[in-house]
């Protein structure tokens, strides 16, 4: 037996493992799904089981697609769209726990970070959907708690285990040029710019673009600039002209064109619709149903 799994089984043991869950489960998104800004003392553990979306965390950007998953800490400002070509299912956890000392040293999953983004992460969909199981037949008896915390420990150790594999990976260009584009999106962005400043055929970034995140790049690149727009036609008073001019559209016309196609409405009635309302209030999530067996 490891050290780890020494701590583990003594934490078992005493009881020291103190765990409250918020939410967990399977849930889908309709298309052109948005949640606006928000955070929370719990930590958020988001798989992505179809589909694909962008999360904001902070000032970034963060593209997921099927089989990626992201781990959001608390108190993190963090945002989640869905693309308006197809909805998303995803597999979500939101957890609040405090753990030994001793055991946060040896997990990387529990050291300072903003966020951990994970790629071809099975076993964690596997854990998270087992939680979600167990969550949803209610708790409360000592070997349902049990079971909940071993599960738990389990999914810390993968996440901690892949986190770390992650560190060892060298940025590739693909991964820069995301960055870049997050930065920059609101300047005027070309394909063709790309290539050149990246050294990469412009054939090559559309293909690797895709498989990367699962969307085209100059689809990214509009669905960031049309979830900025949102944002500051919701919380800002600028005019439609100046959105448009803040968010990288040439023109108004163009904006209200391409935001009429996103979102089914055009800046100010999207604006009207916003006025007093929150996220939570539109919320149209729809948590999947376990089938019968």
């Amino acid at each position: 037996m490891s050290k780890i799994e020494e701590k583990i089984a003594q934490m078992l043991m005493e009881q020291s493992l103190k765990l409250e869950i918020r939410k967990a489960g399977v849930f889908r998104f309709v298309k052109s799904y948005r949640f606006e800004r928000h955070n929370h003392r719990e930590t958020e553990i988001v798989y992505i089981k179809s589909g694909h979306c962008i999360m904001g965390v902070g000032e970034e950007f963060v593209p997921l697609k099927e089989r990626d998953s992201i781990i959001v800490y608390k108190g993190v400002p963090h945002w989640f769209m869905v693309d308006k070509g197809e909805g998303c299912q995803i597999a979500q956890v939101e957890y609040y726990v405090s753990v030994p000392e001793d055991l946060q040293e040896s997990l990387s999953v529990f050291r300072p970070a903003r966020y951990h983004k994970l790629t071809d992460s099975e076993e964690v969909r596997e854990l998270i959907e087992g939680i979600g199981r167990l969550y949803r037949t209610g708790g409360g008896a000592e070997l349902a708690d049990t079971a909940m915390k071993m599960l738990f420990l389990l999914l810390f150790l993968e996440l901690s285990a892949q986190i770390d594999k992650n560190g060892q990976r060298k940025s590739g260009k693909m991964e820069r040029l995301i960055g870049y584009i997050n930065e920059n999106y609101a300047y005027d962005i070309s394909i063709e710019e790309l290539a050149e400043r990246f050294g990469y055929s412009s054939r090559y970034i559309r293909k690797c673009f895709k498989e990367e995140t699962g969307i085209s790049c100059s689809q990214y690149i509009i669905s960031l600039r049309i979830e900025r727009a949102k944002e500051l036609l919701w919380s800002g008073s600028g005019t439609v002209t100046e959105t448009a001019a803040a968010t990288g559209f040439n023109s108004s016309q163009y904006f209200c064109r391409i935001f009429r196609q996103y979102t089914g409405m055009t800046p100010m009635e999207y604006r009207n619709l916003w006025k007093g309302t929150t996220a939570e209030e539109r919320c149209t999530i729809e948590e999947e149903k376990e089938e019968e067996a």
